[in-house]
């Protein structure tokens, strides 16, 4: 897959888990920010499945790109559904948050690079000992 229908693929997923994510939290009341397991597995899955295939070169911009979508998508779909079961707007809890929040998106993209590639590796190892 070229690496613009990777980047594209990747700012769809994040657009709609970030509406998934948004309007179970506005239905439910119990989680007005963003989910952390939804959106940094979403990162790290995203980053390993392309190193995994082949693609490491774009893994971890990729994975990054998913979050910002979703963290884009997050604010978007909050604002928009403000009202909406009492909902109130969606505010970051401070700067700190945000930033550590975007330095485990980073952490997660690089450990599922990692972990990708050295799954593609002993998946070449098999077939390359299984032939023999």
């Amino acid at each position: 897959m070229s690496t613009g229908a990777v980047f594209t693929r990747m700012v769809v997923y994040g657009l709609v888990l970030s509406a998934i994510d948004a309007v179970a939290g506005r239905m439910l009341q119990a989680a007005p920010d963003p989910s952390y397991v939804l959106a940094l597995g979403a990162a790290a899955w995203a980053a390993y499945r392309l190193a995994e295939g082949g693609q490491g070169r774009i893994a971890v911009p990729a994975a990054v790109l998913l979050w910002l979508a979703f963290m884009g998508g997050f604010v978007m779909w909050a604002r928009v559904l403000v009202g909406w079961n009492n909902s109130v707007p969606w505010q970051p809890r401070s700067a700190a948050w945000v930033a550590w929040f975007a330095c485990s998106a980073l952490v997660v993209a690089f450990a599922g690079q990692i972990l990708g590639a050295r799954a593609a590796k002993r998946a070449a190892g098999r077939s390359v000992g299984s032939v023999a």
